[in-house]
C-alpha cells in the first residue's frame, strides 16, 4: 500500500509540473486562457465599457430576459456556431427593435436566424493551425479604421465570408485579402446587428498576436459605451455541462483535485476498513459500600439524637446474627429462646437475658439518652466478642 501511495504521490507531481500541451481547442469560454478561448478579450470590456455593467448570461436569451425589454444595451455572442431557435431569434429581433446592439461573432449560423434578415454565409474548409505567416488578412472599410496593410493572422484563424445580405438597410464593414465581406451592421427598428463570420479573430491567441489586438478592439469598438451582456451558454459545450461533476471535470485543475480526493477516500477506506477488535471495556470490581452505609446512617441518626432509633437497629441487626448463626427462631421472645441462645452461644445465660430485657424496654419509651445508647451498645458488643 506504501508503494502505491507513493506511486500516486509521484503521477500527481509529474502531471502538475510536466509540460502542458497546448489546447487549441474551440472554447470561446470567458473562463479558459487557452489559445481559442475569451479570457483576455473578456477582461478588456471593462476597458471598453468604462463604468457600465457587465452581466453574464448563462441561458437562452429569451430565458434570461423572462419577458423584459432592457434599453441601451450591449448584447456579444461569440461562438463557433449560434444556432438560436425561432423563439430566441424572435426575442433577438426584439431588443434590436427597441434600441439595443447584438453583436455575433460566428462561423455558422441557424437557419432560423439567417432567414429573417436575408442573409447567407460561406464557410470556408475547417481552419489550420500551420498555416504560414501572414496567411490571412482582414481591414475596414471606415477609412479611419483601415490600415495600409490590415490585420494579418499567421494561425488558429477562419476565413469565412458573407456571400449576400440586404444592402437596403445593412453596411458592410470590414472584409478579407480578396475582398469579401466578412463584417456587417444590420439596421432593425431603433438598434443594429453586427455579425462578424470569423470568431476565432476574437480569441486570446489572436489579441496577443501583432497588433491583431486592434482589430478586436476596433470591432467593438462600434458598439455604444452602455451596460453589457456577455454571453457563455451558447458556447462549444456550453450547453452540455449540465451538472457540477461535468464541469470539474472539464477543467484541468479542479480534474485533478476530484481525482486527489478520490484517492484520499480509497485510502482512509482501505486502512479504516480492515476489521479491527472491539475494545475491551474495564470492569471495574465491586467496591463494598457497607461501611460507606453505615457511617452515613449512622452521622443521620446522631444529627437527629434518634437514641432509641440507632438501638432498634442494633438489636435488629443482633436478631438476624442470631438467626444466621445459630439457627434460631427470634419471632418469639421467651425463656426457651435465651435458653437455646445461651447454651449455642456461651454466654451466660443471666447476661443474655438482661439484652432482651433492655430490647423489651425500647418499644415501651419514645426516647432514651445517649449512656442509655452506649450501655446498650457495650451488651451487644460483649456478646459479639465472647459468643462462640
Amino acid at each position: 500500500m506504501v508503494v502505491l501511495a507513493i506511486a500516486f504521490i509521484a503521477f500527481v507531481v509529474v502531471a502538475v509540473f510536466a509540460p502542458k500541451p497546448v489546447d487549441w481547442s474551440l472554447s470561446f469560454s470567458k473562463r479558459h486562457d487557452r489559445p481559442l478561448g475569451n479570457k483576455l478579450v473578456y477582461s478588456v470590456l471593462p476597458d471598453l465599457f468604462p463604468g457600465q455593467n457587465l452581466v453574464t448570461m448563462h441561458s437562452k436569451l429569451n430565458a434570461f430576459l423572462e419577458g423584459t425589454i432592457p434599453l441601451n444595451t450591449n448584447f456579444i455572442f461569440i461562438t463557433n456556431r449560434f444556432y438560436p431557435d425561432s423563439v430566441e431569434t424572435a426575442e433577438i429581433l426584439k431588443i434590436i427593435e427597441a434600441g439595443n446592439n447584438v453583436f455575433v461573432a460566428a462561423e455558422n449560423f441557424s437557419p432560423e436566424f439567417i432567414k429573417p434578415i436575408h442573409l447567407k454565409q460561406v464557410v470556408m474548409p475547417v481552419m489550420d493551425f500551420s498555416l504560414p505567416i501572414d496567411s490571412i488578412n482582414f481591414n475596414y472599410s471606415n477609412r479611419q479604421l483601415k490600415t495600409a496593410f490590415g490585420y494579418w493572422f499567421k494561425k488558429g484563424i477562419s476565413n469565412n465570408y458573407i456571400a449576400a445580405y440586404d444592402s437596403t438597410r445593412t453596411t458592410v464593414l470590414g472584409y478579407n485579402q480578396n475582398g469579401k465581406t466578412n463584417f456587417i451592421r444590420i439596421k432593425i427598428g431603433e438598434g443594429y446587428l453586427y455579425l462578424n463570420s470569423n470568431p476565432t479573430a476574437f480569441t486570446n491567441y489572436q489579441l496577443l498576436s501583432g497588433n491583431n489586438s486592434e482589430y478586436i478592439f476596433k470591432c467593438l469598438s462600434y458598439l455604444p459605451v452602455a451596460s453589457t451582456v456577455w454571453d457563455e451558454y451558447h458556447k462549444p459545450g456550453g450547453m452540455l455541462v449540465g451538472s457540477e461533476l461535468a464541469y470539474i471535470l472539464n477543467d484541468r485543475a479542479l480534474r485533478m483535485a476530484w481525482y486527489i480526493l478520490l484517492f484520499g477516500v480509497l485510502v482512509y477506506f482501505i486502512f479504516k476498513g480492515k476489521r479491527r477488535q472491539r475494545v475491551i471495556p474495564v470492569v471495574e470490581p465491586p467496591k463494598n459500600t457497607s461501611l460507606e452505609f453505615i457511617e452515613t446512617v449512622g452521622r443521620l441518626y446522631f444529627v437527629k439524637h434518634d437514641h432509641r432509633g440507632i438501638a432498634r437497629k442494633r438489636f435488629i441487626f443482633f436478631l438476624d446474627y442470631l438467626r444466621t448463626r445459630y439457627f434460631v427462631d427470634t419471632s418469639v421472645r421467651d425463656s426457651k429462646l435465651i435458653e437455646d441462645v445461651s447454651k449455642k452461644s456461651g454466654i451466660a445465660e443471666r447476661t443474655v437475658a438482661a439484652l432482651f430485657k433492655v430490647a423489651g424496654n425500647l418499644e415501651k419509651v419514645n426516647y432514651i439518652s445517649q449512656e442509655d445508647l452506649q450501655q446498650f451498645n457495650r451488651q451487644i458488643e460483649y456478646f459479639y466478642k465472647n459468643c462462640r
